[in-house]
């Protein structure tokens, strides 16, 4: 059968004609773009090329959160380059792709993605395609076309980042030797120096006349002779200048402290002289006292040294903070959830649902004031996973009106019909919106009525809470977005709270791509109107609740906190394991090298001995590969980074829902 190219001979005449004309980066990746638009749908495209070993960097990017990006080597990459393309399917391959990324980015919402392999004669690169269609690249990885275009682009890059190295060193030799002949004019604080064929100060040329200092120390010495010990002792520092004085190199702007009564630092500028006939007669250049430049960078240095080390201790403390009061909270969620599984009454089942509700509320504030450092980098993120949007609502307004009860206020819903039970998005960020801003509503509104409408709009979820309430003066409207700002921020004021709910309301809204908009009039109310893209679940990513049966496992199970005991070991006795628990880690241990167990779920923090070093021991010492699972309250790529280098199989993230644990335990069967 004979091939159909995906880009004909003739088009890539064009195309490549566009590619000679492409003057920088920018105006490549605008050319793939166009050329690719019917025939490869993608969101970005990311040009690296292989720098020293095992690693590659970003030359080229349509997405600047990868510029400047180191990646290491993976088995994607070796596919890559052995096969010339690689596609990387959602979600078996991605977590490989982003933990390539040396630097850690936390807005990654990466799919499948397609991998080609381009080659120079000194160069080895990857073109990386981001969320493409799997079906798509079929065809597109079979034409030859295709890749000779993309090896030609490859090519022309790699030509402009080189023309661009060489521009940068040709301007900056430029300006380097433009600063040196303006150096005696500009700072008559400088003066000149020589130096013979064997190194040794000859002459100094300063405008102290009488007891030069320079002259004293400097005139009949090397260099070598006249620094402190403490410059002594960087042997690299000084192997590499005198490397540079053996091959008769110019130098630039070297620094060294001087051994005197009174110790000072001087920097120098330097280049070689020679006579007509080429002999070598030493080095001349100009010198200049940097002893308060110096004193300024070192008192910085120790201001930054204290600053980091504030930094890691309050870090140290956030993490233990955060696993201290995380715990209770896990607790509480993980036996609501037990409590739901029971016979409970229609009244019972629904005040259970706002409890699961309130904890979830309450433990996504919990986690933004824990995890402070993240607020402070603006690095909180959002989830993106199904849930029952109509389930969300009616626990929230249920809780409202248990909280916010009142006979002179009339509290209506109303949710389109069009909407589906089951949206994409973060259910406890949304929560925590809604919950603000209706609350919100109760607390300004005396008498009178509030109403929630919810609707489809323009592909956005839209959120109307309508109040009439006190509303809110024009000259207001700047205040009641900002952190710590109250309309009325007397002592004496009505309303309680720190005036975070609406700053915080906003600022999740735009990490979620929508936003919050207010309408009000003072006297007559408000309408607050919240909106998110709307993206209905799919059916297959819905969670199944049916508990599937699975041969029973006998589990270790490393947790220090009593409650959190209870729920792990009714979570897995409810899936039919055998259940032994341990309260730390040289108890787990002691247990392991006792009994055979066919998995270990261990806490990373625990007394005496934490679930890390446990882990470490039963792998080196035990020689042991039984699958052990962490189990952690900070999910953040680094700490999941340490668990699996001490060889720990899986991490989960409190709180543990059933269902998330009855999934990290398929596939696993008795040893």
């Amino acid at each position: 059968m004979k091939k159909t190219e995906h880009l004909c001979v003739s088009d890539l005449q064009k195309h490549l004609i566009d590619l000679a004309n492409c003057e920088h980066g920018a105006d490549l990746l605008d050319l793939l773009r166009a050329v690719f638009e019917s025939r490869l749908k993608y969101t970005d495209c990311i040009i690296i090329n292989r720098y020293k070993y095992r690693y590659y960097e970003t030359i080229a990017t349509t997405n600047d959160q990868f510029s400047d990006k180191m990646w290491s080597e993976c088995s994607l990459f070796t596919q890559t380059a052995e096969h010339g393309y690689a596609i990387c399917r959602y979600p078996q391959q991605i977590e490989e792709l982003e933990f390539s990324i040396t630097y850690s980015i936390q807005t990654l919402k990466l799919k499948n993605s397609l991998l080609f392999s381009v080659n120079t004669h000194f160069d080895k690169g990857i073109i990386i395609f981001t969320n493409v269609d799997a079906q798509q690249c079929e065809q597109f990885i079979n034409s030859d076309t295709i890749k000779i275009f993309l090896q030609q682009a490859f090519y022309t890059l790699i030509n402009h980042v080189k023309l661009a190295k060489q521009t940068n060193k040709a301007l900056s030799l430029t300006h380097r030797f433009t600063t040196l002949s303006n150096l005696f004019k500009e700072y008559g604080s400088e003066w000149f120096w020589r130096l013979n064929p064997l190194m040794v100060f000859e002459s100094i040329n300063n405008i102290e006349t009488i007891g030069n200092v320079y002259d004293q120390l400097f005139i009949g010495h090397k260099i070598e002779h006249i620094i402190t010990d403490n410059e002594k002792q960087n042997t690299e520092k000084w192997q590499q200048f005198n490397q540079l004085i053996d091959d008769r190199n110019d130098f630039h702007d070297f620094e060294f402290e001087v051994e005197a009564d009174k110790n000072f630092w001087v920097i120098l500028t330097g280049k070689p002289l020679y006579d007509k006939l080429g002999n070598f007669l030493g080095y001349m250049g100009l010198a200049k006292n940097i002893t308060t430049s110096k004193q300024r960078e070192f008192a910085l240095q120790a201001q930054t040294l204290r600053a980091e080390e504030a930094s890691q201790t309050k870090s140290k403390f956030l993490r233990v903070m955060s696993h201290e009061i995380r715990t209770p909270i896990h607790a509480v969620m993980g036996m609501i959830e037990l409590l739901l599984d029971t016979e409970l009454s229609p009244e019972q089942q629904q005040l259970v649902n706002y409890a699961n509700s309130s904890t979830e509320i309450l433990y996504g504030l919990i986690t933004d004031v824990l995890d402070f450092s993240k607020i402070e980098s603006g690095t909180v993120s959002c989830l993106k996973k199904p849930f029952d949007i109509k389930l969300l609502t009616e626990n929230i307004v249920g809780q409202l009106n248990i909280v916010e009860k009142s006979d002179d206020i009339l509290f209506t819903t109303h949710i389109d019909t069009q909407i589906p039970q089951y949206v994409v998005g973060d259910e406890y960020r949304l929560g925590q919106v809604l919950f603000n801003v209706i609350s919100n509503a109760f607390k300004y509104t005396v008498n009178g009525q509030i109403n929630l409408n919810v609707v489809l709009q323009n592909e956005q979820l839209v959120f109307e809470v309508k109040d009439s309430g006190i509303g809110i003066a024009k000259k207001h409207l700047d205040l009641i977005f900002k952190p710590f700002s109250q309309v009325n921020d007397s002592i004496n004021r009505k309303s309680e709270g720190v005036g975070l709910g609406l700053s915080i309301s906003k600022n999740l809204l735009g990490i979620m791509r929508g936003d919050i908009t207010v309408d009000t009039q003072l006297g007559l109310g408000s309408t607050f109107t919240i909106s998110i893209p709307f993206e209905e679940a799919h059916v297959s990513d819905i969670v199944d609740n049916v508990i599937h049966k699975q041969s029973a496992l006998t589990i270790l199970v490393a947790e220090d906190n009593k409650t959190n005991q209870v729920l792990i070991k009714a979570y897995l006795e409810k899936l039919n394991h055998k259940v032994t628990l341990a309260n730390h880690g040289h108890e787990a241990i002691d247990l392991f090298s006792r009994k055979k167990f066919d998995l270990v779920l261990m806490d990373i923090m625990m007394p005496e001995m934490d679930g890390l070093t446990a882990a470490e021991y039963i792998r080196d010492e035990l020689v042991s590969d039984v699958p052990i699972y962490a189990l952690t309250a900070n999910a953040e790529k680094d700490n999941k980074a340490s668990c699996f280098k001490v060889g720990m199989n899986k991490v989960l993230t409190k709180p543990i829902k059933f269902q998330e644990l009855e999934a990290a335990l398929k596939g696993l069967f008795p040893r």
